[in-house]
């Protein structure tokens, strides 16, 4: 399936029109507010102008986003490459360790991080990272770090099944039927199509780091792009969602793509 720029447009037509419903029915049932501006949205008791306060929550929230998933990504990685060395047993264990530790819910987490520095700071006076924010000041590394969590967990999960799977295709005999050794299969061959298999499942684990970037927001106090959906300008809402809708909907596509080109497979052959 090549990149169709009418696909495209076909699917953010539907995602417009969606939103478009979700946004305004509330005016639809309950009436227009005449006193509503939709250049300028109500925060915390403080109005702000719609531009270009927005681009600059939209860049704020989406640094945190893509650090937040690039750090997943990383440590993803690292931690299966670090248990596929281990003998079988301890694969188990670690891979049963880390279901359990996913079964969390988000806002424990955030709590025993938050906790976990303000524990150091009180007993060395260091302070790592800024626990929340105060009007519009801007913290990173705490939210990036909490929101990278629950998707370290998933695409090690992930990437442990797919690697599992990997090693049991013939290619993998024949590799070592030719004398290469375990590392240099796993790097060289392994790890290479585990990759690529991985961005299969990239959408599901945006949607859920979209949804656990709400509860960031909210519990750290950051003025970002998901808090801006709270305010009652049902305009404001439409905009902010199509600023995500928009650009992350044409790499997916293009993403998509590329995979069924290269691998043949696609979303519905993932699952």
């Amino acid at each position: 399936m090549k990149f169709s720029v009418e696909n495209y447009f076909d699917k953010l037509r539907s995602i417009m029109l969606g939103v478009i419903l979700i946004s305004f029915l509330p005016s639809l049932i309950h009436g227009i507010d005449q006193k509503v501006n939709l250049w300028e949205y109500t925060l915390n008791d403080k109005t702000y102008s719609l531009f270009p306060d927005l681009f600059e929550k939209y860049f704020y929230s989406m640094t945190i986003f893509m650090g937040a998933l690039l750090v997943g990504l990383c440590f993803a990685i690292f931690f299966t490459f670090c248990t596929s060395i281990l003998h079988h047993r301890l694969k188990r264990m670690i891979y049963g360790l880390i279901s359990l530790f996913e079964s969390l819910p988000d806002i424990f987490i955030v709590i025993v991080l938050q906790l976990t520095i303000v524990y150091i700071y009180q007993k060395t006076g260091l302070l790592i990272a800024n626990v929340t924010t105060l009007y519009d000041d801007k913290i990173y590394l705490l939210p990036i770090l909490t929101l990278s969590v629950l998707p370290t967990i998933q695409l090690f999960k992930i990437t442990f099944l797919l690697m599992n799977e990997e090693q049991d295709k013939p290619y993998i005999t024949v590799a070592k039927s030719m004398g290469l050794s375990d590392h240099y299969i796993l790097i060289r061959h392994v790890f290479k199509n585990v990759l690529f298999n991985l961005f299969l499942y990239f959408k599901t684990i945006f949607v859920f780091m979209l949804s656990n970037l709400f509860i960031m927001e909210y519990v750290f106090n950051i003025h970002g792009i998901m808090m801006t959906m709270l305010s009652f300008n049902s305009f404001m809402f439409f905009i902010s969602v199509m600023l995500i809708a928009i650009p992350f909907t044409f790499l997916f596509e293009l993403a998509q793509s590329f995979i069924y080109q290269s691998t043949g497979k696609n979303e519905e052959g993932a699952a």
